[in-house]
């Protein structure tokens, strides 16, 4: 269960007296990190003042933002000195982007915790800002950075549609690793080992294209241990509404490069724009080090609109890695459990004739919060793509890291919709 909310004693919040006290900020930083830890959140940095504190944190547990921020908020209650009123809570994404700055006062927590609406009169009493239009740069760093992790585990490939075999599957083990220096860099990687698998079997490319794509198979056979991704990337602020990205490395297991994004999207806007340009060149089958003669440049402007239901719409226009210009429109539900459905569908100059068997690329995608298997918070899930055939024509970079849906969870339209676990 969560921490109650701390009553402040009458009369209390007139005491100044421990603001006199030389370490007492150094005290409060590492009680805040200590109990942020013991909810599964990190700190990366916080001030106070006699008045007010700002705490930037991060949530790699809550699958729904609005629940970390009330764990966060009833733990200030009962750390933070009774002088201070006024909560600034900074949710900071995976990659270290300031995305928004939740206001909140103490004496709305003591009066609403207990009330039958005490949700929504806690959402409108909140503030929800860009922390970008007063930018402010909190003093005490906590254990967010430099931070290093890394994983091993089991993988599983899937391809489907081969006439001579329906569903083919790849199965191994994977290494991941990343370390972040300082907040905004993230150096990160993975080797894949197979262990098993029969995509390698499926039948050869015979596209007219450049082969982007279609040679998945040979990728699949060749690479029994494999370098899939090494990159170092930087995501940065450039100014109020604004978010960027810049990657260079390995950044698929077909392509290497640098890759750059530009996002637009105000804190309380449903409505986004993106701009991203990548310099592509095409790796070796066997997955190492190794690059192959093809290159590219490719990139899109896109668009992206959070509507009514839980209907996220998107649309890409750009040039393609096999230098076909085109379009690619999106449309994704999202259920109140986590469960997420998609479909997707791509036009391009490339003639249906041209592209070959399925005359133009389109899919569907789910993805499932592991939360709702095993009934304990968590961020991660399972997500798969399903397209009828995998070929050359409008095949879009796959960069890890790209800003969109890390910005979007942190905002008003999606903070408003989880709000009803503020108190959970």
């Amino acid at each position: 269960a969560p921490t109650p909310v701390y009553l402040r004693p009458a009369g209390s919040a007139a005491d100044l007296g421990w603001s006199a006290q030389s370490d007492v900020a150094i005290v409060l930083r590492d009680s805040v990190a200590a109990q942020l830890d013991g909810l599964g959140l990190v700190l990366e940095t916080m001030s106070v003042s006699p008045d007010r504190t700002e705490i930037r944190f991060r949530n790699p547990t809550y699958p729904y933002p609005a629940q970390a921020l009330g764990r966060v908020a009833r733990e200030l209650s009962r750390i933070m000195p009774a002088s201070v009123e006024t909560f600034d809570l900074v949710l900071v994404t995976a990659n270290g982007l300031p995305a928004s700055r939740v206001t909140i006062r103490r004496s709305d927590l003591e009066d609403l915790e207990f009330a039958p609406d005490g949700s929504w009169q806690s959402y409108a009493r909140a503030q929800i800002t860009d922390t970008e239009a007063s930018p402010t740069r909190p003093d005490l760093r906590g254990p967010a950075t430099p931070s290093f992790t890394w994983g091993l585990g089991p993988y599983l490939e899937s391809s489907y549609f081969d006439p001579r075999e329906p569903i083919r599957i790849n199965a191994g083990l994977a290494l991941r690793a990343r370390y972040e220096p300082s907040p905004g860099w993230v150096l990160g990687g993975q080797i894949r080992h197979k262990l098993t698998g029969n995509i390698g079997d499926s039948f050869r490319s015979d596209s007219v294209l450049p082969r982007v794509r279609s040679d998945a198979a040979i990728y699949a056979e060749e690479a029994e241990t494999a370098l899939t991704s090494l990159t170092a990337a930087r995501y940065f602020r450039p100014g109020e509404d604004l978010y960027g990205r810049v990657t260079v490395g390995y950044l698929e297991p077909m392509f290497a490069g640098l890759s750059g994004e530009v996002l637009w999207k105000p804190v309380g806007s449903r409505l986004a724009f993106g701009a991203e340009l990548n310099y592509a060149k095409q790796r070796d089958y066997d997955q190492q080090f190794g690059l192959r003669d093809y290159d590219t440049v490719t990139g899109h402007v896109s668009a992206y609109y959070e509507g009514e239901g839980g209907f996220l719409y998107q649309v890409d226009a750009g040039r393609y890695l096999a230098e076909d210009w085109g379009t690619t429109l999106s449309v994704d539900r999202e259920f109140n459990n986590g469960v997420r459905l998609g479909a997707f569908a791509t036009f391009t100059d490339v003639s249906f004739d041209d592209f070959g068997e399925g005359s133009f690329d389109k899919g569907i995608r789910v993805t499932v919060p592991l939360s709702l298997i095993s009934g304990r918070p968590s961020k991660e899930g399972i997500s798969r793509t399903i397209r009828p055939v995998l070929r050359d024509g409008g095949a879009r970079l796959a960069v890890d890291g790209r800003l969109y849906e890390g910005i979007r969870d942190y905002h008003q339209e999606s903070l408003e919709n989880s709000w009803g676990r503020f108190w959970r």
